[in-house]
């Protein structure tokens, strides 16, 4: 599998003995690949290596010493899930060394605490090594390989290869902290990104989806809700009441009972014949869609008179965004009482300064955020599009109108200010990065990129346009590079308290 390598080395002294068997001091059993295990002998003073392993779905950070003949290595590899930046917390690693059809490897069957692997190894012949590393892990597969591991005949040939590697500008934030935060690193890649007009919006109401409800007879308003109420359908709304109301009602409502029965028997007599081809299909449909409407006008209806007079209902679910009479007002049979409009469906208002107005046109797509918490959420997940993009002013307003449909997430009211990320004017090569990796101080703008396991440079940045979600890079950082995307606030931390290391731990 393809990986991506950082390479450290630290010197450290540190005196290991390994015992006079093929076990080392922790009892483990070392396999020979293609040959017999030696004895392993007293060894001191190596030099301690690092390096920094990338696939698809897991990152490796394993620390050991320099491999000497004869002495027990042991390993602290650290694994970590990328997609949730947790550590493995089951599996099995094995590790080897190969040269030619020739090698050893040792095996662990879970980690020693949550993430960190410690397999050891005791090398029996100098010279130049793959080293291997593979994972099996209900979370899935993987395999390492280091190209070029050296393992040397004594501990001072160790030291003296070994070259001290030390980045004063380099912050230690330890696997064990990320692990337990919301943590997450991302690898930069050249990528298509566009022009972005940031702007405001306001959330209205569809007008496709507002319904008017009408008095339908007339009399004296009782208003039961009021402007901006949550309803639902049927929900008793208002009454009409009055001096021969009663009468009027009882009219309309005979009239429609008459109409209901008289299409129910049409509609019973001739569906025997419809099924017998005496009549046509054709004349059949018509009869029964008439019995349909003058059924569902009648219980309608009769639903709605009460003793109390005419109920007005709600038809839809929804709110009331406009009440158009007073409680208490006569009104005649025309007069609309109240609007009610979805909440679901809504329109989304951005509005553009006439400089930008050429680039009205190509607008493809937008974000938006909340002031209130600056949450973005994308056109597609309001599931949305462009419905309007068309530059133009009237006398009202000195901006331009662009529109957008969407459905509300639960989020969204009419009435509501938004800022709006319009995208515009596609790019088809650049490089981008999330905002959450960006930290701002005193209008400069800064990222951690990692350049080991546990080791981190603050790197200053220009930036271009933003989405809401995503900024483009224009200097200070290069494809390939991967930077902190979750949990840079914390590194400034790690770096303002000046009492970590700056290089290794102990586990």
């Amino acid at each position: 599998m393809k990986s991506i390598l950082y390479i450290s080395l630290i010197i450290m002294t540190s005196l290991f003995v390994a015992c006079n068997s093929n076990q080392n001091s922790d009892g483990h059993t070392h396999d020979t690949i293609g040959g017999d295990t030696e004895q392993a002998e007293h060894a001191h003073a190596a030099g301690a290596l690092s390096y920094t392993l990338f696939s698809d779905d897991y990152e490796l950070f394993v620390e050991f010493p320099a491999l000497i003949v004869g002495q027990t290595s042991a390993f602290a590899a650290h694994f970590t899930q990328l997609s949730t930046y947790k550590p493995v917390s089951e599996g099995k690693l094995t590790v080897s060394i190969i040269r030619g059809n020739k090698g050893i490897r040792h095996s662990v069957d879970a980690p020693s605490s949550p993430g960190i692997f410690r397999p050891a190894l005791q090398p029996k012949e100098t010279g130049t090594y793959k080293m291997l590393f593979e994972l099996e892990s209900p979370s899935g597969n993987v395999s390492f390989e280091i190209p070029d591991v050296e393992v040397y005949a004594n501990g001072e040939e160790a030291a003296h290869a070994a070259e001290e590697h030390e980045n004063g500008e380099e912050v230690t934030y330890l696997k064990e902290q990320a692990w337990k935060t919301e943590f997450a690193t991302q690898q930069l890649t050249m990528q298509p990104f566009y022009s972005v007009i940031h702007t405001s919006a306001k959330v209205k109401p569809q007008p496709q989806s507002s319904v008017a409800l009408n008095a339908q007879t007339e009399g004296q308003v009782n208003l039961f809700a009021v402007i901006g109420q949550s309803v639902k359908k049927g929900e008793l709304l208002a009454v009409i009441t009055g001096s021969g109301l009663e009468n009027n009602m009882k009219i309309k409502l005979k009239e429609s009972k008459f109409a209901f029965e008289k299409s129910k028997a049409d509609y019973v007599r001739t569906k025997p014949l419809a099924e017998k081809q005496v009549i046509s299909q054709k004349d059949f449909l018509k009869i029964e869609s008439q019995y349909k409407q003058d059924s569902l006008r009648y219980y309608q209806l009769a639903n709605r008179i009460s003793q109390n007079g005419l109920k007005i209902t709600s038809s839809i679910d929804g709110f009331i965004s406009k009440i158009n009479v007073r409680n208490g007002q006569y009104v005649d049979k025309s007069a609309v009482i109240m609007n009610i409009s979805s909440k679901s469906q809504l329109l989304i208002k951005a509005f553009v300064n006439q400089s930008d107005f050429q680039k009205v046109s190509g607008i493809f797509d937008a974000n938006f955020s909340f002031a209130a918490n600056k949450e973005t959420i994308t056109l597609k997940e309001l599931n949305g599009k462009v419905m309007s993009n068309n530059a133009f002013v009237n006398e009202n307003t000195t901006r331009i109108p662009v529109t957008f449909s969407a459905q509300n997430n639960g989020e969204l009211m009419p009435g509501m200010f938004l800022e709006a990320f319009l995208k515009t004017g596609k790019k088809e090569q650049a490089l981008v990065a999330p905002l959450s990796a960006i930290i701002e101080e005193q209008g400069q703008y800064f990222v951690f990129v990692q350049t080991g396991g546990e080791s981190f440079v603050k790197r200053q940045v220009k930036l271009a346009n933003n989405d809401g979600i995503r900024t483009e890079i224009t200097s200070g950082l290069s494809a390939g590079e991967r930077i902190v995307t979750h949990g840079a606030y914390q590194i400034k931390l790690a770096a303002l308290a000046g009492d970590l290391p700056l290089h290794g731990h102990t586990h």
